[in-house]
């Protein structure tokens, strides 16, 4: 036996190789953590890493979802906020009706209609009316 084969030397543990396990303080050593099983993942963490708010993150996973040329459409017609963008992503989801509709409560006629701006739903059209998929 060698004194590399000793039962104290760094070589001989089994998971020797691996650096010292401790909560990720970045979101790189969070992913790298959540790729090696040591840390279960979480959006809420993953936002706090990233210095989001928890409905940044959400929004964030919303707008992930858009193809890329929707989701250039509204950016390049002028709709920057990503509150805007992720109400463009709950739209287009199937079965999806995201307009909130505020109606008079006396004769129930429409006062305002939230949710998607008519820029954004021009860029839409526009974008629909290329051929988008």
């Amino acid at each position: 036996m060698s004194a590399f084969d000793s039962p104290g030397s760094p070589g001989s543990h089994p998971h020797s190789h691996r650096r010292n396990w401790q909560p990720a303080t970045t979101i790189d050593e969070y992913v790298q953590n959540c790729r090696e099983g040591l840390e279960k993942y979480s959006d809420r963490r993953a936002a706090n890493l990233l210095g989001w708010t928890r409905i940044n993150g959400y929004r964030a996973k919303l707008m992930s979802k858009l193809p890329r040329t929707l989701f250039e459409c509204p950016l390049a017609a002028g709709v920057l906020g990503t509150k805007e963008l992720a109400e463009i992503a709950l739209a287009a989801k199937k079965d999806s009706s995201r307009a909130a509709i505020e109606r008079c409560p006396h004769c129930g006629e429409v006062l305002r209609v939230r949710g998607i701006s008519k820029r954004a739903r021009n860029a839409i059209r526009a974008w629909l009316a290329d051929g988008a998929p």
